[in-house]
Formats: structure tokens, sequence, C-alpha cells
């Protein structure tokens, strides 16, 4: 939700090389790749794109050194930042810093004459001044692919496995559902998209963006599922069901082999995964695409952004999915990100348990105590729709949220609590959130409109 020190710093050098530091009324994002530019909220005929790049190298370093940029009028910092934070695809911290090291180095090109430079310096035969990557991040991709396909193959092994031919990842959780929303909108999905119960924020303007007329249920129980029936039956055409299973942060799963009438009325339905893991719920016989944020339980340290997509190889509509995604994938992690993760994750089936297990002490405790009126968790809220989609092995997951009876009771919890405060989730350390206290007028609108108090606290 913010540029970090390094994608500041870079921004910055980019803007003195092109001599625009200074210069009132102008703004500039950079980013790892074009395509995320070409999304870049500002008016097309208002931006300037500027590529800087080693001239004449083709070592995996310099490949990473290629930096993609625009500059537009400052007026317009207001949307491509929103687009920034909602497709998420833009540079992390460790390729900007990478980027840093090399900048004197790239020559820059553009449409426009003035932006075009030659690198302040130049490499000689006699040293490389660059530092090299400690890896390509080919290896660790790989098996990061092939970790998450075993994670979800199964527990009914008639059916069809995931190899990790189907696992796409992408620089964050948002980028993850963009690359897919993106997909669908090539593949000529018009009209036709819903949502199913309480969506995630950000999905929801990414969606807007592309269907502006999507129609969200926004509550999951037997009711929604009437009308989501009746709505069928009636000849409405629906072609894309989105949701989030459970949600967050009301902890609600919806009855999923019941939202399989996709298989009667032949619409997809994407599934963000992410507050279930792959650890404890199998969600992937109900999904055409599943969807995670890595960052989350995956990587549990808070300290790399990564998300996946993992196409279902018994969807009817397998085949334009991943292809689709296949000739849309523009760039692959940056490798010391890749690291990261691949690193982080080597005990993640072992923090899954550990995390379950202090979640529903904690859970139970809290809905015990007089001054709470409610606890979200899958044990509580929609437990038979839960234990449909729970893995053999799994239990009820690391989030919660709670609401009490008054605010200030909830203040003087958030203000008392002894735990990190923080906005992320599924991190090796307990985090509390104000949820609904952190949105904006308009995202408290939409709140209320599910029931969703102002004085519930998000803890993890």
């Amino acid at each position: 939700f913010f540029f970090t020190t390094y994608v500041r710093k870079l921004t910055k050098r980019v803007l003195e090389r092109l001599g625009l530091a200074g210069v009132d009324g102008v703004s500039c994002i950079v980013s790892r790749c074009e395509r995320a530019l070409q999304e870049s909220g500002a008016p097309g005929d208002a931006v300037v794109p500027v590529r800087f790049f080693q001239p004449e190298r083709h070592s995996c370093e310099a490949s990473w050194l290629e930096i993609h940029a625009i500059i537009y009028p400052t007026e317009y910092f207001g949307a491509a930042f929103t687009n920034w934070v909602n497709i998420g695809d833009g540079m992390s911290s460790r390729h900007a810093e990478s980027c840093l090291t090399g900048f004197d180095y790239l020559q820059s090109d553009s449409s426009k004459p003035e932006f075009c430079t030659a690198p302040p310096k130049t490499l000689t035969a006699k040293g490389e001044p660059i530092p090299l990557l400690f890896t390509s991040g080919t290896f660790e991709l790989e098996c990061i692919k092939h970790d998450i396909a075993t994670l979800l193959q199964p527990d009914d092994q008639d059916q069809a496995l995931p190899s990790p031919n189907d696992v796409f990842l992408y620089p964050g959780g948002m980028s993850a559902i963009n690359a897919v929303a993106r997909a669908l909108s090539d593949l000529g999905i018009s009209s036709g998209v819903f949502g199913f119960g309480w969506l995630y924020t950000e999905t929801v303007k990414i969606l807007e963006n592309r269907w502006p007329a999507i129609e969200i249920y926004k509550k999951s129980g037997d009711e929604e599922l009437d009308r989501l029936e009746g709505c069928l039956k009636s000849g409405r055409q629906i072609t894309a069901l989105w949701v989030d299973v459970p949600s967050n942060p009301m902890l609600i799963t919806p009855d999923m082999p019941r939202l399989r009438l996709a298989n009667e009325y032949h619409y997809l339905i994407l599934i963000d995964g992410t507050v279930g893991t792959f650890g404890n719920v199998d969600l992937l016989p109900y999904a055409d695409v599943l969807m995670s944020s890595l960052t989350k339980m995956y990587s549990g340290y808070a300290n790399v952004l990564v998300g996946s997509a993992v196409v279902n190889p018994r969807s009817s509509y397998y085949e334009k999915l991943h292809r689709q995604l296949t000739v849309s994938y523009e760039k692959p992690l940056f490798p010391g990100d890749i690291a990261v993760l691949h690193d982080n994750s080597r005990d993640f089936v072992h923090r899954v348990q550990v995390i379950n297990r202090n979640a529903e002490i904690v859970a139970a405790k809290l809905a015990a105590h007089p001054a709470v009126e409610r606890v979200n968790y899958p044990t509580v809220t929609t437990r038979p729709q839960y234990e449909r989609i729970r893995r053999r092995d799994g239990r009820y997951g690391h989030l919660l949220s709670i609401i009490f009876r008054d605010n200030e009771t909830d203040l003087r919890f958030y203000d008392a609590v002894n735990i990190f405060k923080g906005g992320s989730f599924g991190t090796v350390f307990t985090l509390s959130t104000p949820f609904a206290q952190l949105a904006t007028d308009a995202d408290r609108r939409r709140f209320e409109e599910a029931g969703i108090p102002s004085h519930i606290e998000w803890r993890m």
C-alpha cells in the first residue's frame, strides 16, 4: 500500500536522469514489465513510457536490470497509485535495489527524444562493477511449483492431479488475481461476471475495473445460493463466479459442492483460497482456477510478495485458460524474491499445524469472554460447509476476527494487547488489525451492507 524505500530511490534516479527532478506537475512510476504500465490508470495520451536497459549484454543480471517507467502528470497520481496497489505488477524492493546498483550503466529509450539517454558509465573488460545475482531463480521456481502441485493433490485419489506446469507464479496475490481476470477478459468474457459472498476489497476493485456491471451476492448462505440458482433457472447467463474461501474477515465458507452448479450451467468458478491455505482445505476440485497469496501462510515471514494461480486439469475450460495464462505471462519473478520464498516455505506444513492449534485455542477463549459479541472462525461461522472442504489432516486455519460488544472495548483491547499491529496475516508472529477502522468511507459503507460492524478486530 506504499512505495518502498528502494522503489522511491529508483524513481528519483529515473527522474534525475531524464532532467525532471524537482519539476512541478510531473510524476513517475517504475515497474518490472511493460504491461503493468499499460494498466497504469493514467490516460494513454498523458503518459510517456521510458525503457532503461543494459546495451549489448545478454547475462542473467542484464535481463533483470531492465526497467520500465512512465512519466505522467501528477494530477493522475491517485489513479496510478491505486492501480499500483490493486494490480500488483510493480517492482519488489529486492529488484529495485538490484537495479540501483547498475543504474548508471543503463541506456534509456523512449518515443520522446529528450528521454533517450546514454549510460553515464560504461562497462570495461577488466571488471564487472555490477554485483552478480547469487541465483538465477530457475531451480527455486521449479521447486516451489512442484511443492504447490504436491500440496494441492486431492484427498480423493480419483481426481486428476495438477502438475507443476499448471502452477503460475506472480509478484503478489493481487497480481495473480489480476492475471486471471485479464485472461478471462482476453478470452472474450465481457459480461455475466458475478461475485459470491464477501470478496477482498482490492479484488472487487480489479473486477469492477474490467466488468463495471459485476453483480455480487454479498452473503453466501443458503438463501443467496437459492437466489443464484433461481437466477440461473430463469435463463440469466453467468460466465464466471468469483469467491473467497473462507472469506476475510468474516470467515464464512459457502456450500462449495452446491456452488458447483457450474457443472450444469457451464460457468467458471474462480476461487481465492488464501485464508484456507493449501494445507487445510481441498479447494481445487471446486475451482477452474485457484488463486492464493503466497505472501501469507506459504511464506509466513512477511518479507516477500508472491502470488499463485493454479489451473484445474479437470476443468472443461482447462486448455483455454492454461493457454491464455501462458500467452500473457510476461516476466518471471525476480530471482532474489523467489529464493527467499523457497527458503521460507520449507517449514510450511509444520507452521500450518502449529498455527492451527494456537488459533483454535485463542478462538475458543475469546468466544467465551463476556466482552465479546462474536468470534468469526470456521469452527463457529459455517462449520458444516467448511467440513465439506477440509482435508483429512487439515484443521481450521490461522485467521480469526473478533466483534466486541461496543467500540470502547474494541479500542481498549487494541491498545492493550501485547502483539504486533499490522495488515497482513499468516505470519509466524501474531498480528492485530482494526479491520474496519483502516478502510475508506466507501469501503465502510460496503462493510455495513455486508453486516461487518465498525468495531471488528482482525487478528491472526
